[in-house]
């Protein structure tokens, strides 16, 4: 299953009309192999042609592609998860979403075709954005990140990135280990819906010790006096990044200093330090 910061959220594209050569019978085995030919989606509520396109999207960042051998639950959960998050970003957001594979027979046994059936409920409409729980941080300023318009429709995606802006704003600051709930808070009668955001800043870190092996004693000094300018420095994961990419380079291609190095965080003191054993591929200078 997909994981998301907020509510329930999912995936599902294009609109193909789905013919069955033999009468329609659920594909129901766990774990079975199939290729989706055909994809429709069941609804009073149609997606825009450019709605659809941003699900076609989101299906292959997952790995989800037409007339590939996937297992059926996959396919499934997949479909199920991004069509209702699709469908949350029109304002639905109790958006309820089943699927059904229909075999092909024609095609092979196991092409299949993917039916989804959303039953968009009531479009939900946004009043409030609060928070509660931060020091570091004014609600004025965190409130910046999801600026929205009290009474506009619903939006998972608008409150999903805000959230990731906020995550992104707590890290450059050192406190890796920020994590943010929303709670909805839903009126059914007035179809509308309030976000309460309880955030744990985690603390925040600094960079620590750097351990090196397998280098010359010589560059070894050079490397950890260089260090020393972050030690005790707030943690920034692009700062030490930016430390390994001055002094190392690889020669095969899309090598980042994540492939060579450890990294090694102290919740107790509040430390990020590395570890770094150097290895006859490793080039530096």
């Amino acid at each position: 299953m997909l994981t998301r910061t907020l509510i329930c959220v999912s995936l599902l594209f294009l609109l193909v009309p789905c013919r069955a050569v033999c009468p329609p019978k659920s594909v129901d085995s766990e774990g079975l192999k199939v290729k989706v030919l055909r994809l429709q989606i069941k609804t009073p509520v149609p997606l825009t042609p450019p709605e659809r396109q941003k699900l076609i999207a989101s299906l292959r960042r997952y790995g989800w592609k037409f007339s590939q051998e996937q297992s059926s639950e996959f396919t499934k959960d997949t479909a199920e998860e991004l069509a209702r998050e699709a469908y949350q970003d029109k304002g639905y957001i109790k958006a309820d979403v089943s699927t059904e594979l229909v075999p092909i027979r024609a095609q092979g046994t196991n092409a299949v075709a993917l039916v989804l059936k959303v039953r968009p409920g009531t479009q939900y409409h946004l009043t409030s954005v609060s928070w509660q729980g931060m020091t570091l941080f004014s609600e004025s300023e965190l409130a910046k990140l999801i600026p929205f318009s009290a009474g506009e429709l619903f939006n998972r995606t608008k409150i999903a990135n805000g959230l990731e802006a906020v995550r992104n704003l707590y890290d450059s600051r050192g406190y890796i280990n920020f994590t943010s709930v929303p709670t909805p808070q839903i009126d059914d009668e007035a179809e509308t819906v309030a976000f309460v955001i309880d955030v744990d800043e985690g603390g925040q870190f600094h960079f620590g010790d750097l351990e090196v092996a397998g280098m010359q004693e010589e560059h070894r000094r050079i490397l950890l006096s260089a260090w020393e300018g972050l030690r005790g420095q707030t943690y920034r994961a692009g700062d030490a990044e930016k430390f390994f990419r001055r002094f190392f380079r690889s020669p095969l291609p899309n090598i980042t200093p994540g492939d060579y190095t450890i990294r090694n965080v102290d919740e107790r003191n509040h430390s990020v330090s590395y570890s770094l054993v150097l290895t006859p591929s490793l080039r530096y200078h």
